[in-house]
């Protein structure tokens, strides 16, 4: 039993690392986005940069799920192979922020009309910023102070709804935005379509989490 709780905190020490990682990644990608919307041709080497930076965190993040994966890889007899799936799941969630960093370059609009449309993104990326960083926190209450955990999950589910509201209300203006040229509307689409699947999968994970909570 010792043996077993002394592995649960082992893996979840690395879980922690991972959304620390996690949340560093989708603040970069607010950051990134912040520079796209103020200019993007004078900010494009720093843009560069913060991409880099971006990869290499995704870089450091596969290193520890590789190590979940092989160090821990026979927990599944002693009813901790769940906590191993979990690195899974989140190991799926930089691929968004990446994703997004991609598309925004290549939306191209005039000033007046970015004006209009930053509001939104605004609202839409501090939300996810605000989940990645209760991710983060639920692991740890997760390991340290689990009474909080049921609180905190519940949290990220609030979350979850109020993105999937605003994601709705920056589809219907785009949708409704006449001065929107299709290319860009399209791009667009796709951009905010990766905002809303990336609060999906923080949200699973927080469900996951939950059920782990009972066992």
């Amino acid at each position: 039993m010792i043996s077993n709780r002394k592995t649960k905190q082992e893996i979840l020490t690395l879980l922690i690392d991972h959304s620390r990682i996690i949340y560093s990644v989708i603040s970069d990608m607010g950051v990134y986005y912040s520079s796209w919307a103020d200019d993007f041709e004078k900010n494009e080497k720093d843009l560069e940069k913060k991409k880099s930076k971006m990869q290499l965190s995704e870089e450091e993040a596969d290193e520890i799920k590789i190590k979940l994966i092989q160090d821990f890889s026979d927990t599944g007899a002693s009813g901790l192979g769940n906590f191993i799936n979990l690195v899974l799941r989140m190991d799926n969630v930089i691929n968004y922020p990446l994703e997004f960093v991609d598309m925004l370059p290549k939306i191209k609009l005039e000033k007046n009309l970015l004006q209009e449309i930053k509001p939104h993104y605004h609202k839409l990326i501090n939300n996810i910023i605000e989940m990645a960083n209760a991710l983060k926190t639920v692991l740890k209450y997760f390991r340290d102070n689990p009474d909080k955990v049921f609180d905190m999950t519940t949290k990220i589910h609030e979350y979850e709804n109020d993105i999937d509201r605003l994601y709705r209300q920056f589809l219907e203006f785009i949708y409704s935005n006449e001065k929107l040229e299709i290319r860009d509307l399209l791009r667009m689409r796709d951009s905010i379509v990766l905002l809303e699947q990336m609060a999906d999968r923080i949200h699973d994970i927080a469900d996951v989490m939950r059920v782990l909570l009972y066992q």
